[in-house]
């Protein structure tokens, strides 16, 4: 014997409700107000009334719209069953929304036109019953007596004042207007949304040119990512804006959170608008670096500068050239660690920003061709009777210039030749610097010349003074190693104690070889019988 039944598979109501038990109250009551949102046509104002809440001691919950309405009430009693066309800009995901929260329910009735169906528990059975009503109503009217306790109205109070009222659609929320948010940006961009295609029966994923308002966050509200005005999952960045993206944002099947790659792609396209209003603490957030990594040039240059400053260079963390960070951090470079900054942030340094090495290569050959194009002599001054003569002037005079020059070579030859490798001896020269920033004030070349800046007051005034001195033991330095770094320091120190002995031990030496040198300049750049307090130490020290 055969029978025969409609259709091949049949849902079972306990089952349904049992895989939707888990779901937040305030996500089953989301998909009817959903429904009534997708129920309006484009521009077209739309009014929501939401009421739930303990009515005796049954928890009542109803929504009602003035939207385009349910065309066969009966439908709704199939899941997966929907005749509307399916759309990237309607939230809800064919016909399931309702079903999961009817399964829900202990009862439920809808109206939508002259149609009423109720979902009722008779003699134990889950029935429905579909009648004709005699007066039509407008839109849709939905209720359902629901298994909660009364608590329940304080979550649905908290989540529904976070809903995003989309622009021309009123929603009352238990006697309550929902107020619109202030949108502080508008972002175009291509997203990837959802789209049921019925010829594959498979849900795809294109991608659509579609809008993101960005929403200040209340006090104490989580950054979240909206679709089209409904809250979806937490947004994992650090600054006040809710993500409200408008079309259908890729969920998983509950539709409580989205796909992944979904929440980098909005930290993509809304992070340029961001960065004006972000400081260096917030730009360092790691979400920054991964997103920016993505981003264009221009974008990840004003991420690293606002993350970093302007001056700027990578770490050398290889052993045997650490010394290069601290010799950009003497040219007032700020060295930044790529070993400690996040992935993102380290492939942005590494493309756009210079290492220290090539920062100090750099100003070395800078110093080094201003020393070797820009050096001359006194003799060559006086010779072509140019503007370098009148600065000779301005500091004293050649002879004077000239005897200065001539101390700072002997000075330091002497601490060359104390150190344990024969020199080839040091030589001197003038520069100048033409650009007026007075950044230069000494050099030291691989073949021990020593060229000294005239624009710099301290060698030509003061040359026997501290600061004239501390410069010209750095440079000898130099004699031993060229760059900077611990060596480099533990040869200046040998140098400073090399120094004080040469001034204490040779100081009648230097005091008859450049006599003029212990009698202080004047304001008029002529030698002064008033002598300084250091400068009065000095010639004691002197002889």
């Amino acid at each position: 014997m055969q029978t025969q039944s409609q259709g091949w598979l049949s849902i079972s109501t306990e089952g349904f409700a049992a895989m939707n038990a888990a779901r937040p109250p305030e996500h089953l009551v989301k998909e009817l107000v959903q429904n009534a949102l997708d129920s309006f046509a484009d521009e077209q104002p739309g009014q929501i009334t939401l009421r739930y809440g303990l009515l005796g001691d049954q928890f009542h919950v109803s929504c009602s719209d003035n939207g385009s309405g349910i065309e066969e009430l009966a439908d709704l009693r199939v899941v997966y069953l929907t005749h509307k066309t399916d759309s990237h800009l309607k939230r809800g995901r064919f016909g399931r929304g309702f079903k999961e929260a009817l399964c829900i329910a202990e009862q439920a009735r809808v109206a939508s036109g002259h149609q009423q169906l109720e979902f009722l528990r008779e003699n134990g059975e889950r029935v429905s019953r579909q009648a004709s009503l005699p007066v039509a109503v407008n839109g849709t009217q939905v209720h359902m007596q629901m298994p909660w306790p009364a608590e329940i109205a304080a979550q649905l109070d908290d989540y529904f004042s976070r809903f995003l009222v989309p622009i021309g659609v009123e929603l009352n929320i238990n006697g309550r207007q929902a107020l619109p948010r202030q949108i502080e940006h508008v972002i175009s961009t291509n997203l990837s949304t959802e789209v049921y295609d019925p010829g594959s029966q498979s849900w795809k994923k294109p991608s659509r040119r579609t809008a993101i308002h960005l929403v200040p966050t209340a006090e104490h509200e989580q950054p979240t990512i909206y679709e089209m005005g409904i809250p979806v999952a937490a947004l994992d960045w650090n600054v006040p804006f809710h993500c409200n993206v408008q079309q259908r944002v890729p969920m998983n099947p509950n539709r409580d959170a989205v796909a992944s790659g979904y929440p980098l792609k909005l930290h993509v396209a809304c992070l340029p608008t961001l960065l004006e209003e972000m400081d260096a603490s917030t730009v360092k957030d790691d979400w920054v670096g991964t997103a920016g990594r993505r981003c264009d040039t221009a974008v990840q240059q004003q991420i690293l500068t606002r993350a970093f400053g302007e001056n700027i260079a990578r770490s050398v963390p290889r052993m045997g050239a650490r010394h290069f960070d601290e010799d950009a951090r003497d040219l007032g470079v700020q060295v930044v660690s790529t070993a400690q900054a996040s992935g993102g942030f380290r492939e942005m340094l590494k493309l756009h920003v210079p290492s220290a090495q090539e920062v100090v290569r750099r100003d070395e050959l800078s110093k080094a061709e201003q020393a070797g194009d820009d050096g001359f002599s006194v003799q060559t001054a006086v010779r072509l009777a140019d503007d370098r003569l009148g600065l000779i002037e301005k500091q004293g005079g050649c002879e004077r210039v000239q005897h200065c020059l001539d101390f700072a070579v002997w000075f330091c030859q002497q601490l060359v030749d104390s150190g344990p490798v024969h020199q080839q001896g040091v030589s001197g020269q003038l520069t100048r610097n033409p650009d007026g920033s007075r950044s230069l004030y000494a050099h030291w070349s691989d073949t021990n010349m020593l060229t000294l800046a005239i624009d710099q007051t301290c060698f030509w005034q003061e040359p026997l003074g501290a600061e004239s001195l501390k410069i010209l033991i750095h440079e000898a330095a130099h004699a031993m190693n060229m760059h900077h770094g611990y060596e480099f320091r533990v040869e200046v120190e040998r140098l400073a104690g090399v120094a004080a002995s040469v001034m204490f031990q040779r100081g009648g030496q230097i005091r008859d070889l450049f006599p003029g040198l212990c009698t202080p300049m004047a304001a008029t750049g002529r030698p002064s019988d008033q002598l300084s307090t250091e400068q009065r130490s000095n010639r004691s020290v002197a002889g």
